[in-house]
């Protein structure tokens, strides 16, 4: 059993932070704006770019867990997850780049490369990204630090949001001097540069605890799997995430389409994904405090409720006008906000709540699941929207000779508003069923504790 860390410096965890700075400058663009640069950009087919964006994601999702099963049997000096982010962090930054480098230099073979560039991208993003979510846990032991970390990670990725929403088109086209394609590319080696320095800030900032790094012998995949089989806590929380993310990344890339299309705002897409990252972000210190004073489930729930009720108005209403919608959008992003934020708090929990089950301790294989929950929800969505775009008849502005149809229209509301809506309400009822709160927490923490002192001996940890 590890000992539980010493209260955590403010330093560590604005450092730890910064991290997410730099990852969500690449994940929140591509999230926001992949699809649609796809479709309207290099103008591929509705159909052809989402599984162009579902592929790689998935290729993402699925090597999440792998990542986690590897670092956690890491042993170095540096401690098991540090060294990952040293080596890939200027790598994943270079495939960044390759993304939107990749059509403008090979124009005859757009979609090959532009998928095998999204490929090297999502491989080198897990190899640094897994390890980066897993170090919450060796950073500390206490939920309430954990509950600090995580936010201090969504407000620094929030920022990030609000970055990439309101700059990425504006900056895109003054850039390229009105070439979007050559537009991306520059705008993409800014985005990779500070990403870059943000991640590396972490690993010269923060340091594993000593028993992290610990000499006992590495777990086997028995281990491993008992010790998700018994960890009901974790699926409960990750089956809750699968749904709300396939709703938020949904409607997130539809609001693109909508503000384009249904508003007639070509370009001004910023203005409405800008208020919504700014309720998440004014959203984060007011959902903490309500988790800390009740649970974090329940916090989950209490902001989830309202933010329905925001949902059905923007269904009912179907608002073009863009100071309504984005009004609206902000009261949607804070109550929505509560999710992001407790999430990677609660995964930590998870693993000693499967480490009390179990009675072994696998770390990063919870968080390679998560992540794999998020990216596989990503991919699905994406995939999802770009088969609604084609089935609707879809036609990027540049191609089309005629306004869009009338149900063509109504299909990018649909997509929008009421899909993600139907999601939100049956992930409300996936998490209504998680049970850990901190009462529970802490008597596992005691139990742990207990177990160790009476076998003499420490748990197996991964």
């Amino acid at each position: 059993m590890k000992a539980s860390a010493p209260s955590l410096r403010k330093t560590t965890i604005a450092a730890y932070g910064l991290g997410d700075l730099g990852f969500n400058l690449l994940y929140t663009t591509l999230s926001l704006f992949l699809l649609i640069y796809y479709t309207n950009v290099l103008n591929i087919p509705p159909a052809t770019a989402g599984l162009m964006a579902a592929g790689p994601v998935l290729w993402d999702a699925l090597t999440d867990p792998v990542m986690g099963l590897i670092a956690s049997r890491t042993r170095t000096r540096m401690g098991r997850y540090r060294p990952y982010m040293l080596i890939g962090a200027p790598l994943c930054g270079l495939s960044f780049v390759a993304m939107f480098a990749a059509p403008v230099l090979f124009p005859s073979s757009v979609i090959a490369v532009s998928v095998a560039a999204h490929l090297l991208f999502r491989t080198l993003y897990t190899v640094v990204n897994v390890p980066y979510t897993a170090m919450t846990v060796v950073l500390t032991g206490r939920s309430d630090e954990r509950g600090l970390l995580a936010a201090s990670r969504m407000v620094c990725a929030i920022l990030a949001g609000l970055c990439a929403a309101i700059m990425m088109f504006p900056a895109a086209d003054i850039f390229g001097n009105g070439d979007l394609e050559r537009g991306f590319v520059w705008v993409s080696m800014l985005y990779a540069g500070m990403a870059t320095i943000f991640m590396l800030v972490v690993v010269f900032t923060t340091s594993e605890t000593t028993a992290s790094i610990g000499s006992e012998p590495p777990l086997k995949l028995t281990d491993t799997l008992r010790f998700l089989r018994r960890n009901t806590a974790f699926w409960v929380l990750a089956a809750a995430i699968f749904l709300e993310s396939i709703g938020s990344t949904i409607g997130l890339n539809a609001i693109n389409y909508y503000v384009t299309d249904y508003v007639g705002a070509d370009g001004q897409q910023g203005l409405v994904l800008f208020p919504l990252l700014v309720g998440i972000g004014v959203a984060i210190p007011v959902w903490t405090y309500v988790a800390n004073a009740t649970s974090k489930a329940r916090a989950w729930i209490l902001s989830g409720i309202p933010g329905i009720l925001v949902g059905i108005v923007l269904v009912a209403l179907a608002p073009t006008d863009l100071t309504m919608l984005a009004g609206l959008m902000f009261a949607k992003g804070f109550f929505a906000g509560a999710g992001p934020v407790l999430l990677w708090s609660m995964v930590p929990d998870t693993v000693e709540f499967g480490e009390w089950r179990s009675g072994v301790r696998d770390e990063a294989i919870g968080f390679g699941l998560i992540q794999l929950s998020l990216k596989s929800a990503s991919s699905l969505a994406a995939l999802l929207l770009g088969v609604i775009l084609a089935t609707i008849g879809y036609v990027s502005p540049e191609v089309r000779g005629a306004p869009l149809a009338v149900d063509t229209l109504e299909g990018i509301r649909f997509s929008a508003f009421l899909v993600p809506l139907a999601l939100s309400v049956l992930g409300l009822v996936a998490i209504s069923q998680y049970r850990l709160d901190f009462t529970l927490h802490d008597r596992i923490k005691n139990a742990l504790i207990w177990r160790t002192e009476r076998s003499g001996r420490t748990t197996r940890t991964g």
